[in-house]
């Protein structure tokens, strides 16, 4: 599961833009409104624990099967509705957020809004400073100079994964607070702006379903990276507790999880979790990307119950492999028996290359 680490692409704060397959043009907009949801005291999140021992699943081991010998680092942990672990996979291993870390951020700037400090309707200007160098994935150029609200670059940072967004929401926060707001979730290891050679646990030691070289290699990675400025770190069991408190309904507060909640389940990007589950099928999601990493994050409704999903992935060499094994991951944490193998076709399919590029 391991290669040499390419150098990864810098996520100094704020996040530098990939170069997108697609170039944006300016969406469709909704109208980006609150849920009706009252709002609560700071909700208690159920604890979902670190893995005493690999889990004895069909899902695990189809898994296994699944990325065996795929260069790079794949991290993944799938909760069911009690918050046992199904399956998982460098569980605790540290990895570079892409843009999953703006699930922190909404997390954050709705506790605000919640406790009152700040208005959901209240308007900030869109600069052009933060726009990336070929746009931005919600706004226009043509919205240079014009006023929007919390609301709406709250909806366009979840749904659209817009990096304009993130940006103007960022002003209104900093490292400590989000850093408070993943602890206060149960993210044990997820810092926002970050050199992670400074944190308590570092360097990485591998856990009960980490191969020592997929730690070593992560561990490369994530320094390499943060050569170029601070980095986002978070792990796929912290992930994982991220989704598990939003279908609970207690991340932060039952009005703090709706409101994300309605927004991911508008999510623009659906080429990972959602890809092969039937349309019925609820889900919320949240990708992201970097040259040679992919990730996406959510919350699959299935009758029997949910499934907290977050999949990883970094120094890996090709993100359309990557992409193409993460969406049979997620069949595979439904508990789909059949999983359709990754043939010459899928790696030729050119509708496979729009992902989440924005980071």
């Amino acid at each position: 599961m391991s290669s040499p680490a390419p150098k990864p692409t810098p996520e100094p704060p704020p996040p530098t833009a990939v170069p997108a397959t697609v170039p944006p043009s300016p969406q469709p907009r909704a109208t980006p409104t609150l849920v009706s949801a009252t709002p609560s005291p700071l909700a208690a999140t159920p604890r979902v624990h670190p893995l005493q021992s690999l889990p004895d699943t069909p899902e695990q081991a189809r898994a296994a099967e699944l990325i065996a010998g795929e260069p790079g680092v794949y991290g993944f942990v799938v909760l069911d509705d009690s918050g046992a672990i199904v399956m998982s996979h460098n569980g605790t291993t540290p990895f570079i957020t892409a843009s999953t870390y703006k699930l922190i951020l909404m997390a954050d700037i709705y506790r605000r809004i919640e406790s009152g400090s700040l208005d959901a309707d209240k308007s900030i200007v869109l600069d052009e400073s933060n726009f990336d160098d070929d746009g931005d994935m919600y706004f226009s150029y043509d919205d240079l100079g014009n006023a929007f609200t919390l609301q709406e670059y709250l909806f366009a940072v979840g749904a659209y994964s817009s990096n304009a967004s993130a940006r103007t929401l960022l002003t209104l926060t900093n490292p400590d607070d989000l850093r408070a707001t993943a602890v206060a979730i149960g993210m044990e290891r997820t810092y926002l702006f970050t050199d992670p050679t400074q944190l308590s646990f570092w360097p990485p030691e591998p856990g009960l379903d980490a191969p020592a070289e997929d730690v070593a290699l992560a561990r490369q990675y994530l320094e390499a990276a943060a050569e170029d400025g601070p980095v986002n770190v978070t792990t796929p069991l912290d992930m994982a507790r991220y989704q598990f408190a939003l279908a609970t309904e207690t991340l932060i507060s039952p009005w703090v999880s709706a409101q994300i909640a309605d927004i991911l389940e508008q999510q623009l990007i659906r080429d990972r979790i959602p890809f092969f589950l039937p349309e019925d099928v609820r889900v919320l999601n949240k990708p992201g990307n970097l040259e040679d990493a992919v990730n996406d994050v959510g919350v699959i409704y299935l009758p029997e119950g949910i499934r907290a999903v977050a999949l990883l992935s970094q120094a890996v060499p090709d993100t359309l492999v990557a992409t193409l094994v993460e969406q049979r991951l997620a069949l595979i944490a439904t508990g789909t028996p059949e999983i359709p193998p990754i043939t010459t076709e899928d790696l030729d399919d050119e509708d496979q290359e729009f992902v989440d590029v924005d980071d």
